[in-house]
């Protein structure tokens, strides 16, 4: 039906399915990021939802849609009845491998080898060839099986991003654990890679079952897969330098990050030529562009195709699971058994060489814990299974409908179980080596700065002297604030942590750090004493009372904008957090009673101690009090999930140092995260622009009920 449908009309579908697909990818992987499960997991179920087996082939009144969006005929493969949508799938598992490869971080590799490639190895070869003789088990056949190889293959994978989060949360990257686990992933990937371009050598060759098995061709086809592999890894390390010298030519990492994915692309292209797997050739460039500095200019540049592209790959592998084999007993058993004895494997084959690197059997098992999750690499390595392959001169499945359904089971059931087993082995309270070895090669230089206010300003001006060096920024973790910065030779993180900073670093790297750093409070210090020169902050506080007046006053604004500010008061101020009558007599009581008061009517405090000293650093810059009675105290803090606001009215009046010398008898208190993007300025803006119209303080003070003054302060009464 769809040959019968012209370019234009075929293309209008693609754009639905792409759209269909976007949607639900989004939804399904916040959803499961809510639930605390990695968003892959929520974008292949998704995947499965609208895929051809249930959503998908629900007939639309459009035309070439009656079958379904995702209709696929009985017994056709889907790669080749959706050929546009498995290619962009294809592209995005190209974009996932090349991100991966720029990363790797070789440093760590180099540091942590031995150990390292001891873990992975075992993980490796213990997987590989559990999972073999499942297929052989199961499917009654031979070791070199394609379908047998390819299910052991399947199970070496590692996905390690779960790990990482995991590792982070509990403050243990940098334990010996959690080092070892970064590192044998870096080897994992590397072997896994290796192990997947000699077994599609030896499928090709090695016919559809394993009866008849050519060993002088497989071993022939196995020398040339590695030798490829190697010879472009090396050649790609050893002109890394200069291909970023080359990009850096540009001078605009947009233009450069597009080069380089389109060297990634050539490269993945020459892999498939030569009868190795895309993503092969497309981890084998990021690999190599990762010891440069300018891989960490192109990973954000990639970050929007990244979140267009990856995710249609997840979905579209839902799409490819024939969700009615799980009727089927044999697949669920043999996914069962898989899955069992690919958790095994992982423990088993990562945990034996870690008990003999200096771990005892606690730290051994919470290394193998840690490289359990298969993840977005069992997923690809499925999709290059379930799609056509030529073997014996024709193109056939390696991986049927029922073995790509164990293969989901699998990857699902081995990302949802690593993260409680690995936080329980964390929780143990007890160390996981059986003597302390120092780390002499990575050294801690840290910075304290005396207030969040100063860290924040102090992180600005630390970007732009960075930049100004030609160091190349990336961010590792946003919630932790981990950033890796490089520039040639020199590579380090730097992390904040509350109001200090924290860089990690070679020995001979902390006099350049240090150097950076004293420079840049200098600047920062002369930048302050400029800026206090030029005015004052009292006559800055009364040109924005004056303003805020005459704007109140503008008859064509007033009513639009009065409608916007009612809608803020409304939404940030609750009638519970209305205090009638303060009883505090210093600022320090009055911030304690309104702070407790969104303490106890709101979920937002997180730590009510760091949102008074957020307050009070806040008051020392200078004073909140406006005039005429009104004081507005406000601060950016941690201590709160999102922005909140509280009112107080002070009876008598206090004495607040007031512009004006009049005593305070309203206060409003806001309070809103570091980072948040919500409307904190605004809030502020519209409570002081109602608040500064003349004879309102005393209005809303007079008010006998907090509903009253609610309603006075939004101008309804």
């Amino acid at each position: 039906m769809e040959n019968e449908l012209s370019l234009a009309a075929r293309l209008g579908i693609l754009a639905l399915q792409l759209g269909v697909i976007i949607f639900f990818a989004k939804f399904c992987g916040d959803l499961a990021r809510k639930l605390k499960m990695p968003s892959v997991l929520g974008e292949l179920i998704a995947g499965i939802v609208i895929g051809p087996y249930l959503l998908g082939r629900v007939g639309i009144p459009l035309h070439g849609l009656e079958q379904g969006l995702f209709a696929l005929p009985e017994g056709s493969n889907f790669g080749e009845h959706f050929p546009a949508l498995y290619s962009f799938a294809t592209i995005g598992s190209v974009v996932l491998l090349f991100c991966s490869g720029l990363e790797t971080d070789l440093r760590m590799f180099v540091r942590y080898s031995i150990v390292g490639t001891l873990v992975g190895l075992g993980g490796v070869i213990f997987s590989f060839v559990f999972g073999d003789l499942v297929g052989i088990w199961m499917l009654n056949t031979g070791f070199m099986d394609p379908r047998c190889l390819f299910l052991g293959i399947l199970c070496t994978a590692t996905s390690v991003g779960i790990t990482a989060r995991i590792l982070s949360e509990k403050r243990k990257i940098d334990s010996p654990e959690g080092v070892t686990i970064l590192a044998a992933a870096v080897i994992d990937d590397v072997l896994g890679i290796i192990c997947l371009a000699i077994v599609l050598g030896i499928v090709t060759v090695g016919g559809n079952s394993g009866d008849a098995v050519h060993w002088g061709a497989i071993g022939i086809i196995a020398v040339k897969s590695f030798g490829i592999w190697l010879g472009f890894s090396a050649l790609g390390l050893l002109f890394a330098r200069h291909i970023a010298r080359w990009l850096r030519k540009y001078n605009s990492p947009t233009i450069f990050a597009t080069l380089a994915f389109g060297m990634a692309l050539l490269l993945a292209g020459i892999f498939e030529e030569a009868g190795l797997a895309m993503i092969v050739g497309a981890y084998v460039m990021g690999l190599s562009l990762s010891s440069t500095d300018v891989s960490f200019a192109i990973q954000p540049k990639l970050e929007t195709l990244y979140a267009f592209l990856v995710p249609v790959f997840f979905v579209v592998m839902g799409m490819m699971v024939d969700i009615r084999v799980f009727a089927d007993p044999d697949v669920l058993r043999m996914g069962v058994v898989y899955s069992l004895l690919a958790i095994l494997a992982k423990i088993i084959g990562c945990a034996l060489p870690s008990f003999f690197m200096n771990f005892n059997l606690l730290g051994a098992i919470r290394i193998g814990c840690g490289m359990i999750p298969r993840g977005e690499v069992a997923l690809i390595i499925a999709g290059i299974g379930a799609a056509p392959m030529l073997i014996g001169g024709k193109f056939v499945t390696v991986l049927d409908s029922r073995l790509f359904g164990v293969a989901i089971i699998m990857t699902i059931a081995t990302t949802l179980i690593a993260p409680p087993l690995l936080s329980l082995m964390l929780g143990i309270r007890h160390k996981g080596v059986r003597k302390e070895v120092k780390d002499t090669s990575i050294v801690h230089t840290a910075f304290k700065c005396p207030s969040a206010t100063i860290a924040s300003l102090l992180l600005d001006k630390l970007k732009e002297r960075f930049e100004s060096e030609g160091f190349l920024m990336t961010s590792l973790d946003k919630e932790t604030g981990m950033m890796h910065l490089r520039c040639d030779n020199l590579s380090f993180t730097m992390t904040r942590e509350g109001n200090d900073y924290i860089f990690e670093s070679n020995p001979d790297e902390v006099i350049y750090i240090k150097t950076i750093l004293y420079e840049t409070v200098v600047d920062l210090h002369h930048t302050l004493g400029k800026l206090k020169e030029l005015t004052k902050p009292d006559e800055i506080q009364k040109n924005i009372f004056n303003i805020a007046m005459s704007e109140a006053e503008a008859e064509n604004e007033a009513g639009r904008r009065a409608a916007a500010d009612r809608q803020l008061i409304e939404k940030y101020l609750p009638q519970e957090c209305i205090v009638m009558n303060l009883k505090g007599n210093t600022k320090t009581e009055i911030f304690e009673e309104l702070v407790d008061v969104l303490a106890v009517k709101t979920t937002a405090i997180i730590d009510k101690k760091q949102c008074l000293e957020a307050l009070m650093e806040r008051e020392h810059l200078f004073s909140t009090c406006m005039q005429d009675g009104l004081a507005m105290p406000h601060a950016k803090t941690d201590g709160v999930k999102n922005l909140v606001a509280a009112v107080g009215i002070h009876r008598e009046g206090y004495k607040f140092d007031a512009m004006d010398g009049k005593p305070v008898r309203i206060f409003i208190l806001c309070l809103c995260p570091q980072e948040s993007a919500g409307p904190y300025i605004k809030f502020i803006a519209a409570v002081t622009k109602t608040l500064t119209q003349p004879g309102k303080i005393d209005y809303v003070v007079a008010s006998p009920h907090p509903s009253d003054l609610i309603n006075r302060l939004e101008g309804r009464a």
